[in-house]
């Protein structure tokens, strides 16, 4: 045994053969069984080190496979050709990079609960779509229709506001603050545009808020007690009925007025919630905890809205179901549960729809494994006739995804980094807009660079099949992701 060698045995316990066959140890390895001489559970260090080098192969490889993978095929071109020692497999590569990627997603593209739609369940059960007032009062085209606007919303807003308690109204109050100011920001802009002077815009001013005072009262939503629940609802519900009577039992008429007098029913149900939790949580005074407010009554109402329709009826698991006629019995019925969560999951996604968005994120990572082995049938089907295995093609299409997984990546961190550093410094938003557009046209440009590289044949040729594969595999990547899409939402 060399010098070298005894002292490596020495370090880890004097060994001089292997544990595991009992072979003379001749180095850091056993040439008979290949075990290492490092005993990763007596050593914590190496336990470490030993996670990461079964995880990464952090032993250069890793790194000299993402500085390669900066040239347009090289890796890929020299994986195929038999230089595999140097690189990452493109499996394991690719594993890693896909989930890191759209784990990193998660935190990076963030949806407010309350940026697009603030509900606030106020005396009247109004809901406040203060997103969509927003943007209608950056498309206005007159002092007036801004003003109306801005009226009608604050008057909603503060009534909201009166009937929280005065812990809970510091989140309505700066919504209030911030539709103030860009109201008057568009009001600004328009004044400057149209040349007018100040009574003119103080004329406008005064036509948009009496416009914005007209009163849209609905009286089962502005019902404070439960008999005026109930008197509303009849009051509605009456005329139906006396249509209703009128009809065959089973008729498409009948079955339509069925359906609207039972969300009639939801929507009066809803409100009885509403006020049974408005008048728990009052009779607390200051002790009320927000955690318990759900236990008073269910007031989300996410079971309210237009029903799932099927042969112009409204879909029933029972008395309408989907059905495939091809299809067991059991398929159908296992198609037709799938209907139901979905209907019931996208009431919900209307209502928090960052639920629906971190699922769809956590859902791609495990479509790219059905997309890259159909990437590689194309390039197969593409490149018949040149020699390559269909493995072959399958590290390159596994190489291509890894490329495209580490610009996105790339495109995130770009991301965080604008909304944290941007605030503070505004040229940097400037920065990080101009390297994620040129991340995206870089893209569609390295891959057809790097499918010239591999295949070799010529530009007019490589652009003619490059195309046809885009072609067919976006369709197959729509397909794919409205797939998912509807997998999402019945999996939430």
């Amino acid at each position: 045994m060399s010098d070298s060698s005894s002292q490596t045995a020495r370090g880890h316990g004097d060994l001089t053969h292997c544990e595991n066959c009992q072979t003379l140890l001749q180095g850091h390895y056993c040439h008979h069984c290949s075990q290492s001489v490092v005993n990763p559970i007596r050593h914590a260090g190496h336990a470490l080190e030993e996670v990461f080098e079964s995880f990464w192969h952090l032993d250069g490889r890793i790194f000299r496979t993402l500085r390669d993978l900066l040239s347009p095929g090289r890796v890929a071109r020299n994986y195929i050709g038999g230089h595999r020692v140097r690189y990452v497999a493109p499996l394991r590569l690719f594993v890693i990079v896909s989930v890191l990627t759209f784990f990193v997603a998660q935190f990076a593209i963030h949806i407010d609960e309350n940026s697009n739609l603030i509900q606030f369940d106020d005396a009247q059960g109004a809901t406040v779509r203060l997103g969509n007032s927003k943007k209608a009062i950056k498309r206005a085209e007159s002092i007036a229709e801004v003003e109306a606007l801005r009226t009608r919303t604050v008057t909603e807003l503060q009534a909201a506001a009166d009937a929280v308690p005065a812990q809970a109204r510091n989140p309505i109050e700066v919504s209030i603050r911030n539709l103030n100011r860009q109201a008057d920001k568009r009001i600004d802009a328009l004044r400057v545009a149209q040349g007018l002077d100040g009574a003119q815009v103080a004329a406008q001013q005064a036509e948009g808020r009496r416009e914005g005072l007209v009163p849209q009262v609905d009286a089962l939503a502005a019902a404070k007690t439960l008999a005026e629940v109930e008197a509303a609802r009849d009051e509605r519900i009456a005329p139906l009925r006396a249509e209703l009577a009128k009809l065959a039992p089973q008729s498409d008429p009948a079955l339509e007025l069925g359906s609207r007098i039972r969300r009639i029913n939801a929507e009066a149900g809803c409100r009885i919630a509403r006020l049974q939790s408005a008048h728990a949580v009052a009779s607390e005074g200051r002790a009320t905890r927000e955690s318990d407010h759900d236990r008073y009554g269910e007031a989300d109402c996410n079971d309210i809205g237009d029903p799932l329709s099927f042969n112009g009826k409204p879909w029933n698991a029972q008395t309408n179901p989907l059905t495939v006629t091809w299809w067991p019995k059991f398929a159908n019925d296992w198609l037709n549960k799938q209907v139901g969560r979905g209907e019931a999951n996208f009431k919900l996604l209307q209502k928090e729809p960052w639920r629906y968005f971190h699922k769809l994120l956590s859902a791609v990572p495990s479509a790219l494994f059905l997309m890259v082995p159909l990437f590689a049938l194309l390039l197969k089907l593409a490149y018949l006739g040149s020699g390559r295995g269909y493995l072959e093609h399958l590290a390159v299409a596994l190489y291509s995804h890894v490329y495209l997984c580490l610009s996105i990546l790339a495109i995130f961190v770009l991301m965080m980094l604008g909304n944290a550093i941007t605030p503070h410094w505004s040229a940097f938003g400037w920065i990080s807009g101009t390297g994620i557009g040129l991340l995206w046209a870089w893209m569609p440009i390295y891959l057809l660079i790097m499918q010239k590289r591999v295949y070799g044949n010529g530009w007019l040729l490589t652009l003619l099949r490059y195309s046809v594969i885009g072609m067919l595999y976006f369709v197959l990547f729509t397909f794919a992701a409205m797939i998912l899409m509807v997998a999402a939402v019945v999996r939430m």
